[in-house]
This record gives C-alpha cells, structure tokens and sequence, in this order.
C-alpha cells in the first residue's frame, strides 16, 4: 500500500504501476513488455518521472505510448474499465485502509502513473465502449483549461507526459488529483480533480451530451438567462449610466456583413467586446499587423470613418476573435456590437474617448469576454471536446467520481485577458459579462451567477471551499459606487490599484488612459454621495485621491523590482503608475489611520487646466489629474538613520533568524549598536539604532551595481546611500522613504520616494518630537 506523501517525496520506481492488479487473463509476456517499455528510459527525476530519451543527434522525444494501460474489460458495476483505472482503484482500497485505521486520517498517497500521456487518456476514454472512468478525467482536464490554446496544448506532441494520480483525503471530502509533469519543470504542466462522494450525482433526464456531443453552446438556453436578467432584475435601473449609445458601434447585417454607423439617438441593445488583443512581442509580425488593420480608418481629423466602414463588409476582414463574437452577439438576437478597434477610429482623440468607458460599458446589454482566447487572432467558437462524450454516472469501489465546474473567479483572474490592463475596467464598469471560455460560458450579474451545464457537475453543496479571489467580485465596484460609502469607495480603488499593476499594456503611455473610465465614475460617485461640494475636497492625483491620500500613498511593491522599465517619464515617483508593468503591489492596510499632522497642501500640474467647459465633471478631473507630477504636503519628519556617524554596515544573512518560520532579527552580537543592513534580493532595509527596536523598509527597486548603468534612471537607492534616506510620517505606523533631489524652478525642498515602511510597531514613538515639514514629492 502506498504511503502517504504530505511530507515525503515519492520513490524513483513510483511510475511503475503494480503489476499484482493485472487481470488473471494477462500473459507473462504482457507483464515483460511492460516492464521492459517502462525502465528502458535513460533518466528519471528525483520525482520518478519519465524523462524524454534522447536519441544520438541529441534530440529530444517522447517515447510512444504504452497499449498497456488502454486495455479495457467490464468491472462490477457493468462499466468499461481500463487498466490504467487500476491504479485508482489500489489508491482508493488504501485510503479505506486508511480510515479503518483511524477514522480520522487527513493525508495524501503518494502519486501512480495511470497512463501513459494525455493522447493515450484521450484514446482510452473514445467510443461507446471506451474506459468511462477515463471519460470523467480527459473531461475533468479539459474543464480545466479556460482558453481554446490551453485545451490544445493537451494533445501537443510536444506536452506528451506520464499522467500521475493521487488520493487527496481533507475533512471536506476525498478527491483524486491527476497531474502532467514536465521532466524539466518543478510544477504540473496540467491538473485535474475529481471529487469523490458515496452519493449518487443525479444526471439531468435531458442530457445534452447524449445527443451527438455537446460541441457548440445552446444559444436558446443563454439568451433565456440574459433576458431573464434584464426583465426580472433590477441591473439595468440600478447601474445603466445614462441613455446614450456609443459614437460608433457595428451593425450586424445578413449574411456575413456589418457597417459601422453612428449610435442612434435612443439607447439600442448592443453588446460590448472585452477581448485581448495579444503580445506583439511573441507573434508572427503578419499577425499583429492583421490585428491593426482591423483599426477603423478616419478620413479626416474629427474622426469620421473612411466610406469603405460605413458601407457593408465583410466580417471576414476582422480577426477571428472579433469575428465570432459578432457571430454569438448575432445568435443571441442582438443587431449591434462595439469593438474598440472598430468602432474608434483612427485621429479619434483618445483622451477624451477614455473618459467616456463607464457609459460605453455601463450602458451595454452586457459585455462578453473573450476568455477562450489569448490574441485577438484567436477563434472562440471552437468544438468543445469536453463534452464530446456522453455524460454517465461512473463508481469505482463504492464512490462515485463527478467532474467539477471551474469556480467563475479562477476563469475572470486566469484567463489570458485578465491579464491585459483595459480589460480591468471593461470588466468593473460592467453591469452584467458573459465570460466565454473555451469548453463553456459563465453568466454574472449582480444578482445571479450561472455556469453553463452546471447539471453535469459536482453538487455546489459538496464542493470543496475554493480559494477566495484577493480582489473584489467584478461588480462590487459599481455596488459601492451606488450604496454612497465613502470608506468602502476609497478601499475598491486600492483594490483596483492592486488588480492593475500586475497587467500588461501594449502601450505604456496608456498607464492611466486604461481606468480613466473607473476615475471618472469614482469622482462621479463622490459627487452624489456628498452633502457638500465634493469638488472642494476630492482631486484626481496621478492614480492617487486626494480625500484619502495618506492611504493611497502608502502603497508598496510586494518585493523590489529592476528599475530599467520605470514609467517616472509618465507619472511621478510617488505614484504607483510609475512603476514597471507587471508589477505586483500591496495597497490595502487594516485599521490605517491617517497621521493628524500630515496635509495635503497643493498639486502642480504639468500644463494648465483650461476649456473644460464642454466635459462632463468627472472627466475635467481625471484629465487634470494625469497631468499632476508634483504635490505639496506637510508632516512629520526625520531621517531614516540618525546623523551618528557610527552606523556600522552588516550582511542581511548574518543578522536573519536561522529558524525561516521566526520573524524579526538576531542581533544579539550586535546589542546597543547601530547598525542597518539590505536585502539584496527583495529590497528591504533594517535600520537598529542603539538600544531600540529596528525599523525595516521596503524599497520599490532593487539596487543596480555600481558600473553597470551610466546615467541613473529612476528612484532606485544606490549602495552606501542608505544614510541619505529620509521620512515623512503617512499614518499610524506608516510612513515613506524619501532622498533629496533638484527640482529645477521650485521654490522648496523637493523629494522622490524610494520605498516605503508599514508596520514598525517596534518603534512606535519613531517620530515622537520630531519636526512638521513642508515638502514637495516629484
């Protein structure tokens, strides 16, 4: 019996499956042909998997698959069973061992090999009497990929690794884990679970999957949940923006034909496209030039669409992404969608084009997100070979497997335009999404949330509890915005500030562009909650508000990053936007307090600001606020380190606990020193002044050795710089780390910020007596 594997690591030998459970009718020389196939690899990882052999030109591959594992018969419960299915049932006969042992037992086996690679799985589990087991696991890694290039990827040569199965026993219910690895890779190239339960799954008395395969969506069933949405809910009262329909949107014609043409003057139902567009960098050049000339050319500066637009054509010459999602709107009885690309033409001026998202997409019938696909080149309505088998209750040893429906978060946080920084808003600003993924839909609203042919999955009420996602559901944010809490409207835009950091822009110029429209639904929200004018105190600052800026400032970089991409030509080194792209970053602090002496004074905008008077509110001041690079504040203040000179230098490694799960530092040898010390690895730096506790510091970038880079570019804190750093007091244990700099015209002391240090309970009384400052952040 296996032992279990929480904690040990799994023999060389574990690969081979045991032979003792071979069929009776199984022949001496089937046993030897499968030892022999299965220990003439040349290596094995510490892990016991199989590595690719590698032939005498020194080339790679992977040896073909063993027919071993695909041989099938009846078992007890009149199911096909193949041999690779073996395994499973050795591992659930160990964990009943397990229990009648002590019934108490929480543990996981170590991993068995059940089939030879995924292609095999896939072979296994064809036709009426293929391996029904097997039917469950090609299903259950199939709903595991969001994108159509993911459920590709399992039948890539190039991916053709052992499938290795486990038996997770939590106090929530049993599970088998299957997993692809990679020789070369620590992490499973692919995962699946399958859910375990002594109770039966009830199969819906319609079946679609019996019916020749459920390949393509039922339109019929969607378009029932969206009309249900807007007859019987109360989304489009509550959170449509206005009357107004977009300058331009598509016109969906017959046949395979659409035009642009100017939005109506009554409100239409048109549906919005939130898709990727693709990285440039990692495409075909023919590619991303299709992708751009999908753009709508303008004959003019005003942005008026060449005639070739606004006559019939051919949706054929738009990517397929946008293709098909002019198809869906289409089958769904929709006459109009709105494509960026498309329907903003080339001269248009995008500044002010931006501020105007929150009605773009608050004002939609919904917006669909091309979760399927990872470029714009990609198709969404792809055969969905989840659900090219029949669905069939299937039990193995008592317990019945079920296949599980991917939770809505993983696929609105995992999905390849997730990653993208303009589909944050698109998704915030947006009442109601139709996340479409490659082997099914995903409806939300804020008052219902359906999952196509959940029928076919795991009971809700057995699941296991997922991992809740570390930012806000997609339509908290327009919730907030409407409910008229101050408190709670500042907290969902530092959780937008920590969701678009880590995306990815093809333009970085765009930085702020890309949630102009969240800004001016902000501001917007502020104006109708306040009893006051809420001009007179709020103000847009470069990513940051003014209402609450002690908390928006104390923003930090989960760890230091390289310097070299720094966005400090675009915004100030105060705000978060002038870090690099795909940067991971931490703004939400519990209970912070705001200091009582610090002060926003002034802002100083790049430009003056002038001829607002044909905008809307709220866009006049994100337009302003994008301009600001420098402001005026007042608080506390002091340097990092003390001016003593007898600050002695020491290696981080030397003064680190040697227990990693204790915090804080040894400084035993070092008592009634000063000392500092630095990171070089993450960027943070301690401080110990004599007697008292230690100050740690967390830089936004890491230092770049001396030599390296000519010129200096950046906020980055050189070597033997440390004792330049100063402190300007934020909250309650909050505070930035600032240095000096010359500000060519400006009549005071100006500073850049470097880092930040939260959390110094150690030293709480760190800027006790210390002086109030006026100073200026650049």
């Amino acid at each position: 019996m296996p032992p279990c594997s929480s904690t040990s690591r799994p023999s060389h030998n574990r690969h081979i499956p045991m032979l003792s459970l071979s069929p009776p009718q199984s022949t001496f020389l089937d046993h030897m042909r499968l030892v022999s196939d299965l220990l003439s690899s040349k290596y094995q990882n510490h892990y016991g998997l199989v590595l690719p052999q590698t032939d005498r030109q020194g080339e790679k591959h992977v040896r073909p698959a063993s027919q071993y594992f695909c041989r099938t018969q009846g078992n007890e419960y009149g199911q096909s069973q193949c041999r690779g299915c073996d395994a499973v049932c050795e591992l659930l006969r160990w964990g009943d061992v397990q229990i009648r042992r002590n019934h108490e037992f929480r543990g996981t086996s170590t991993p068995r090999v059940m089939h030879s690679n995924y292609r095999e799985l896939d072979t296994c589990a064809a036709g009426a009497t293929g391996c029904d087991t097997c039917k469950i696991i090609r299903r259950a890694f199939l709903l595991e990929q969001i994108s159509g290039c993911d459920a590709e990827r399992l039948r890539d040569p190039d991916h053709q690794w052992p499938i290795y199965v486990a038996l997770d026993m939590l106090p929530t219910g049993n599970s088998l884990i299957f997993t692809v690895h990679s020789p070369l890779e620590a992490l499973p190239v692919f995962t699946a679970t399958v859910p375990l339960s002594r109770e039966r799954t009830c199969l819906p008395a319609e079946n679609p999957t019996t019916r020749g395969g459920r390949l393509g969506a039922d339109f019929n069933e969607l378009s029932r949940v969206i009309r249900n949405c807007h007859k019987n809910h109360e989304c489009s009262s509550k959170y449509r923006w206005s009357s107004r329909n977009p300058p331009w949107l598509l016109e969906i014609l017959h046949g395979d034909f659409v035009r642009l043409i100017k939005g109506p003057e009554q409100l239409v139902e048109y549906v919005v496209l939130s898709y990727s567009w693709g990285d440039p960098t990692t495409m075909p050049a023919s590619e991303w030039a299709r992708i751009k000339a999908a753009g709508t050319k303008s004959k003019n500066r005003d942005g008026i669409p060449v005639p070739e637009r606004l006559r019939p054509f051919s949706k054929t010459e738009l990517p397929e992404t946008m293709q098909d999602a002019i198809t869906i709107t289409k089958n769904l009885g929709y006459s109009y969608i709105w494509i960026d690309n498309v329907c903003i033409p080339k001269g248009t001026n995008w500044d002010t084009e931006a501020g105007t998202m929150h009605e773009v997409y608050g004002n939609a019938v919904f917006t669909l997100a091309a979760s399927a696909s990872t470029k714009a080149t990609d198709p969404l309505l792809k055969d969905r070979a989840a659900w090219s088998h029949r669905s069939k209750a299937c039990k193995l040893r008592e317990q019945w497997l079920h296949n599980t429906s991917m939770p809505m978060n993983d696929v609105r946080l995992h999905s390849p335009a997730s990653e993208r920084a303009w589909t944050l808003q698109e998704e915030r600003l947006s009442p109601r999404i139709l996340y479409w993924a490659a082997q099914r839909w995903y409806w939300s609203c804020p008052e219902e949330q359906i999952t196509e042919l959940s029928a076919l999955s795991y009971p809700s009420h057995l699941l296991k509890g997922t991992v809740a996602s570390p930012w806000s559901t997609p339509h908290q944010f327009l919730e907030v915005c409407r409910s008229g809490d101050d408190a709670q409207l500042h907290d969902e835009w530092l959780d937008i500030v920590e969701a678009y950091t880590r995306r990815d822009l093809c333009q970085p110029k765009d930085r702020f562009l890309a949630i102009a429209g969240l800004a001016v639904r902000f501001y917007n929200a502020k104006a109708e909650i306040s009893t006051t004018s809420v001009a007179a105190t709020e103000e847009y600052l470069a990513g940051l508000w003014r209402d609450n800026l002690a908390k928006h400032l104390a923003w930090s970089c989960a760890t230091a990053v390289h310097s070299e991409r720094n966005l400090q030509h675009i915004a100030p080194s105060w705000s978060w936007a002038s870090l690099p792209l795909r940067v991971a970053t931490r703004t939400k602090h519990e209970a912070f307090k705001p200091a009582e002496e610090f002060k926003f004074l002034s802002a100083l905008p790049e430009q003056e600001w002038t001829d607002l008077s044909t905008i809307s509110t709220g866009k006049a001041v994100e337009e302003r606020g994008r301009s600001v690079k420098i402001i005026e504040v007042q608080g506390r203040f002091r340097r990092f380190m003390s001016s003593a000179e007898d600050w002695a230098l020491v290696e981080w490694a030397d003064i680190q606990h040697s227990n990693p799960n204790k915090s804080g530092f040894d400084l035993r040898a070092y008592a009634g020193r000063n000392v500092y010390a630095r990171n070089h690895e993450d960027g943070r730096v301690m401080a110990k002044e004599g007697h008292g506790g230690e100050i740690v510091g967390q830089l936004d970038y890491l230092a770049v050795p001396e030599g390296e880079n000519g010129e200096r570019r950046g906020a980055w804190l050189r070597e033997g710089e440390e004792g330049e750093l100063m402190c300007l007091e934020l909250g309650e244990l909050a505070m930035l780390l600032l240095q000096r700099v010359e500000v060519e015209g400006l009549d005071g002391e100006a500073y850049r910020r470097v880092g930040v240090c939260v959390g110094y309970t150690s030293r709480r009384g760190f800027f006790y007596g210390c002086e109030t400052r006026k100073i200026f952040l650049a």
